[in-house]
């Protein structure tokens, strides 16, 4: 894969911090994953669970090893520094000032291996009067304007249904420390990769920032529509809605044509993206009453064939049986386990990142840290602990 012989040490909690453990082994690094020895609290966000874990630890923490260490005691520290001296790259999100403490800060670790590439994942950033604040995904979705934009006029604010900044801060950090790993190659320097669940969300809402910084206007709550695109959202029909996404005139010259009214592409106040937005509640108007004329399946054949972008609205049940979904070959059930799992969403010349293996228990976790400590100075803790 294209990661092999990439050493990492990730001491993760929760989701940000194991999802870049997670994106680094899916890709073929070596990952040890290091747990205080009560384990993650992760581990207990159940039921469901699997083995005794919960099934969210499972998807977060899959082809990685773990060692159960109090990196404050004399005898587990020996171990964490033979771990660091081999690494490549550290990831951690523990709680403000924690690292200090703990002594695992960057000036700490790089001081013992200056190659070491140090990601630290914060929650309200390493700058300005909330850098010490904790925080989690909803408190940083609220704080960091998403939660103003999520949902409808009626509902109020409402969080956004995946953990879009945990992930998202995952992703920055992973591509912080690819792109570093590159930088380190051609000149052997290694470097602190700072990421936070506030820039994610702040990055997230950069459409809806650009605009207000323009027009001063808040941004509303709109709930399946589209402040900059219009007819753009979920529509009935007969019987069930469906999405249509117009994003430009000339899908919207297709939908008034699929719809038999192709005189509103012509139509001076509807022709252009501008006027359809400063009529948006007559256009959705017009499409609604067109599409709620044929069922759900009509639609979706009718425009499709249009050239129309259109989907079902699918929960999960619908999107675990779907022939695409399927075709995709991204629910990956790994060899020691009976459920499947969302595996990368990238694939490497055609073929999608294996999931090797689920993670250890606690129990295997608490073991591997006692193999570890009785390994001879001089050898290999990431040969010898993972396959």
């Amino acid at each position: 894969m294209l990661l092999d012989g990439i050493k990492v040490v990730e001491m993760g909690q929760s989701l940000a911090g194991p999802w870049v453990g997670t994106i680094m082994a899916d890709l073929g690094a070596k990952v040890i994953k290091v747990e205080p020895p009560t384990g993650d609290a992760a581990r207990g966000w159940g039921p469901p669970f699997i083995n005794g874990d919960a099934s969210a630890f499972h998807v977060m923490n899959r082809n990685k090893t773990c060692l159960a260490l109090d990196v404050t005691d004399a005898g587990d520290r020996v171990v964490f520094d033979r771990l660091i001296d081999e690494a490549d790259v550290f990831v951690h999100n523990v709680r403000p000032g924690a690292a200090e403490r703990l002594k695992i800060d960057a000036a700490t670790l790089r001081g013992r291996n200056p190659a070491l590439i140090y990601g630290d994942i914060a929650a309200f950033g390493h700058a300005g009067p909330l850098a010490q604040r904790p925080g989690y995904e909803m408190a940083l979705q609220a704080y960091g304007g998403i939660m103003s934009v999520t949902g409808d006029a009626e509902s109020g604010p409402q969080r956004a249904g995946p953990s879009v900044n945990d992930f998202g801060t995952g992703m920055w950090t992973a591509m912080g420390v690819l792109a570093a790993l590159v930088r380190r190659g051609r000149t052997g320097e290694g470097c602190v990769i700072e990421t936070s669940l506030l820039e994610t969300a702040l990055n997230w809402m950069s459409l809806h920032t650009a605009n207000y910084v323009v027009d001063g206007i808040l941004p509303k709550r709109m709930g399946a529509a589209h402040q900059l695109v219009c007819p753009y959202g979920a529509y009935e029909t007969a019987d069930h809605p469906i999405i249509i996404a117009t994003g430009s005139d000339a899908l919207f010259a297709r939908l008034a044509g699929a719809l038999g009214h192709p005189q509103w592409a012509e139509d001076p106040d509807f022709k252009t993206m501008p006027e359809r937005l400063e009529r948006r509640e007559q256009v959705d108007s017009m499409v609604g009453k067109a599409t709620a004329e044929h069922p759900r399946a009509y639609w979706l054949e009718h425009l499709a064939a249009a050239g129309v972008p259109c989907t079902p609205i699918q929960d999960l049940a619908d999107v675990m049986a779907d022939e695409q979904v399927a075709a995709l070959d991204i629910l990956v059930t790994p060899p020691d386990s009976t459920y499947p799992m969302t595996a990368l969403p990238v694939s490497v010349d055609g073929t999608r990142p294996p999931l090797k293996r689920s993670p250890p228990t606690l129990e295997g976790a608490r073991q591997a840290a006692e193999d570890a400590a009785a390994l001879p100075a001089g050898s290999s803790l990431f040969d010898a602990l993972v396959d």
